[in-house]
């Protein structure tokens, strides 16, 4: 007998035996009680197979997904702000800051403003005040947070860059409202050309959400991965580090 043919037939046997110890409790059919036969069974029952290896949940799709940080953005014009593109990047990386500053000079870039919101959901019944009783979304509330202290932006700079970073809740609706209100509150000379990225990463918080604002000359230099993407504006802060996503790390489903 092989040993899967022992197992089930141990397992059957123990099964069989539990059968029996079923017992009615206070003459109520809806209660029962097993003997430790049953409570055998249920040691003897895996859920993985004979000699399986321990699943790592970091490699393949699985890992992948948990590494995986998924980017919208698009164009600000007037008055509306429109997605038109979606990417998935293997990972993030996390820049020093030192590093990011020396590559914004030598690319003409600049931070004009950052901000940090969270998510604020009041209960009604909790309160008689009007204004606790509204819901505080995360983007809006970093956009808020930038606008409290903005750098003067350089009148040369072409593109403004409005970067978003959060979990793996943000809502491209909130992005997009937040954005307005961003491209009406610089009050941007110029004219530059304004686009927005919005990256959602799970390993940043839910119900949080940051905004980094960078204006940029759109020289690049010849550069090539993180810094090429630093020289074009998109630089995201959160929970005071610094991240942003390389061309190079691009994924698709198929890949």
């Amino acid at each position: 007998m092989t040993k899967l043919s022992i197992v089930a037939a141990t397992t059957v046997a123990l099964a069989a035996s539990s059968v029996s110890s079923f017992s009615v409790t206070n003459n109520n059919p809806t209660r029962i009680t097993t003997s430790r036969a049953s409570s055998s069974v249920l040691n003897l029952i895996r859920g993985e197979a004979v000699d399986a290896e321990t699943f790592d949940e970091n490699e393949g799709g699985v890992g992948l997904a948990l590494r995986s940080a998924i980017k919208i953005s698009g164009k600000c014009q007037k008055d509306q702000c429109d997605a038109q593109e979606l990417m998935r990047y293997e990972k993030m990386q996390e820049v020093e800051m030192s590093v990011a500053q020396s590559i914004m000079e030598k690319s003409g870039c600049s931070v004009l403003c950052s901000g940090m919101g969270k998510e604020l959901y009041q209960d009604p019944a909790s309160t008689i005040r009007y204004e606790d009783k509204l819901v505080k979304f995360a983007p809006i509330e970093a956009a808020k947070a930038a606008l409290e202290n903005v750098a003067a932006a350089p009148s040369d700079a072409k593109y403004v860059a409005l970067n978003f970073a959060g979990g793996d809740d943000l809502i491209i609706g909130e992005i997009l409202e937040a954005c307005g209100m961003l491209v009406d509150g610089l009050n941007l000379e110029g004219k530059p050309k304004v686009s927005f990225n919005s990256i959602s990463f799970n390993q940043f918080a839910d119900e949080t959400c940051s905004v980094t604002v960078v204006a940029s000359g759109g020289n690049t230099g010849g550069l090539e991965g993180v810094d090429e993407s630093i020289a074009k504006g998109e630089l995201y802060a959160y929970d005071g580090k610094w991240f942003t996503v390389a061309e190079g790390d691009i994924t698709t489903a198929e890949k």
